[in-house]
């Protein structure tokens, strides 16, 4: 048994212990079923909870426990709901648009596959079936038929085939936004939170205007990097502390997005993905569109998106446009506008995913998720699925379970 199916195993198995029904999408004569993935199971009395953060755990969280009967009230610091699911919509043309966050779902995460079923969004392939990736080393350009290329993982030692992942058919955004169709006037916007204050009768979680709600359990799904921007009284676990305060390491991830007048790239018989010795990746988002306008996209990470966020914006698209013309000839003839989007960077995020050390997650790993008295946490950061929508739908369901089934007159 592999690695990732033993913790696949492991995690449905807690999920189960829990009383979060993993509900199969067909009954037995093939027809939907109305339950959710995560369907919180059993009777319990009705709770008042506050949820801190819109991405896919708060969202996740806010619909079940609302399904079960609870009160939500979900807040969030930015304009907009998904978190580190964004789908740039914007200044591309032609109905065009490109994931500037999550994207690509391999075939074994059955949360966010169960989930897209759930709310009968359709899916696609991620990556083309035909003409030639391209592969930059050096000055050397290398084309690879689609048949290797599609039978390889995406980075050494992944066990998942690039031809096997598939995406959410108009955008990721649009999983988001059906937990925030069903939640409605429940989610508040433009909300920063400031204190989450408890004792042994609540929660007391105030935001920056000055707003104060009260509750009997709060979930917060803030990302580490800028979970410290939130007082806590009483304060959090010295474990949490040293994961906030640098101890619980953050990928950074940057991705630079250019629109083409034409895909010029097809007149060499290439699809307009592939690869650079940076390392890169490149993806042309836009492969399954009718043109005649394309986009490309370069996707950096790590310490080649810490050197790239050192540019402004207009810097960065330039500097990646004049790779491109190495990659695809000619690329600077047919560039129209261009953008860029560094997670590092972004206010409310501080990074792009959890990538800790082995010593890090050895030592901090198991204390990111636990509940404190009243307060409960969630995010991919508190999963095994570091960078992935799994991971911040399986914490979400698990901090859901825990308020759902926690004694509401009792200080935990």
């Amino acid at each position: 048994v592999s690695d990732i199916t033993r913790r696949e195993f492991l995690q449905r198995s807690i999920l189960l212990t829990l009383g979060i029904g993993l509900v199969s999408c067909e009954d037995e004569n093939g027809e939907a079923d109305h339950e959710s993935p995560g369907t919180l199971l059993g009777s319990q009395s009705p709770k008042k909870v506050i949820i801190i953060g819109a991405g896919l755990s708060g969202l996740v969280a806010g619909y079940e426990l609302t399904r079960a009967g609870h009160d939500v009230i979900v807040l969030e610091s930015r304009n907009r709901v998904g978190g580190r699911v964004l789908t740039l919509r914007s200044p591309f043309s032609d109905g065009h648009f490109a994931e500037a966050g999550a994207a690509r779902i391999p075939p074994d995460h059955d949360l966010t596959l169960g989930y897209a079923d759930h709310f009968n969004l359709k899916l696609d392939p991620f990556y083309p079936r035909s003409n030639y990736f391209v592969n930059l080393s050096g000055e050397d350009r290398t084309f690879i038929s689609p048949g290797i290329y599609i039978n390889e993982p995406p980075w050494e030692g992944w066990h998942i085939k690039r031809k096997d992942f598939v995406k959410i058919r108009g955008g990721t955004d649009r999983l988001p936004q059906a937990f925030a169709d069903y939640l409605s006037e429940q989610i508040h916007l433009m909300s920063p939170v400031e204190l989450i204050e408890q004792d042994s009768t609540g929660v007391i979680v105030r935001v920056s205007d000055g707003t104060e709600y009260h509750a009997d359990r709060a979930l917060c799904t803030v990302p580490l990097p800028v979970l410290d921007r939130i007082q806590f009284a009483p304060s959090l676990s010295n474990e949490k502390l040293d994961a906030i305060n640098g101890g619980y390491n953050y990928a950074s991830s940057t991705r630079v997005f250019i629109q083409f007048a034409s895909r010029f790239w097809e007149n060499e018989g290439l699809n307009g993905w592939g690869n650079t010795d940076l390392p890169e990746e490149i993806w042309h988002p836009t492969w399954d569109r009718e043109g005649p306008k394309g986009l490309l996209m370069s996707y950096l990470s790590y310490d080649r998106a810490v050197e790239i966020d050192q540019l402004v914006d207009q810097e960065r698209v330039e500097h990646v446009l004049d790779r491109f013309n190495s990659v695809f000839p000619g690329a600077h003839n047919h560039a129209e506008n261009g953008v860029s989007h560094s997670w590092a960077l972004q206010e409310w995020s501080g990074g792009a995913w959890a990538s800790p050390t082995g010593e890090q997650e050895e030592a901090l790993g198991s204390y990111i998720g636990n509940a404190e008295g009243r307060v409960h946490f969630a995010g991919e950061h508190a999963s095994y699925y570091h960078g992935w929508m799994q991971g911040a739908l399986f914490s979400g369901l698990r901090a859901a379970t825990e308020i759902h089934e926690a004694d509401r007159s009792l200080f935990l």
